[in-house]
């Protein structure tokens, strides 16, 4: 019996958690399915249908956030957005646990403090049927072209092209997917 009320009391909360993220978002009809708490400090996104966001996951910044259709995004994963930058991730793509996805650097000159200095922004754009793996980091200015995978804990800043295989730090591709 108590397993019965459990499994209600889950489904109750992923509705709730789902309806608050469209209210917050402006999203009315998103389809997106949030499996756990989520850090939602972001409220400029625009999501595609059929999203999986699992537990832990933080969307911040006051810039555009676009997640396209069918895209499943990690737990603990965070993705920041800068008002004159942006992340656009592409349809069918996967974003696997702790990665971290950013549009924008500190600024690091020497003799002034640089939490006051400006920061510099690019966009990140990860293109369609991209796998992201456990632990990366994307950095401001990358493009992940269509069909790219980035292995486990690799660093992207830059270019990785379509249907490459990248791995590392920094990410050079290895090979690509046949």
């Amino acid at each position: 019996m108590i397993l019965f009320f459990n499994r209600i009391l889950t489904k109750i909360q992923r509705l709730w958690r789902c309806a608050v993220f469209c209210a917050y978002t402006k999203n009315k009809k998103a389809k997106v399915k949030i499996v756990g708490k989520i850090t939602l400090i972001n409220p400029n996104i625009k999501i595609g249908k059929n999203v999986t966001i699992y537990p832990d996951v933080m969307l911040f910044g006051d810039g555009l956030i676009e997640i396209g259709d069918n895209v499943d995004i990690g737990n603990g994963t965070i993705i920041y957005a800068s008002k004159s930058g942006g992340v656009k991730i592409g349809n069918n793509t996967m974003i696997a646990a702790q990665s971290y996805i950013i549009d924008t650097d500190h600024g690091i000159k020497a003799g002034q403090l640089m939490r006051e200095q400006s920061n510099t922004v690019e966009p990140v754009i990860i293109g369609d049927d991209c796998w992201i793996a456990a632990g990366c980091k994307i950095l401001k200015g990358s493009n992940i072209g269509d069909g790219a995978v980035i292995g486990a804990s690799a660093v992207v800043k830059g270019e990785i092209p379509k249907n490459a295989i990248a791995v590392g730090i920094p990410a050079k591709v290895k090979k690509y997917r046949e």
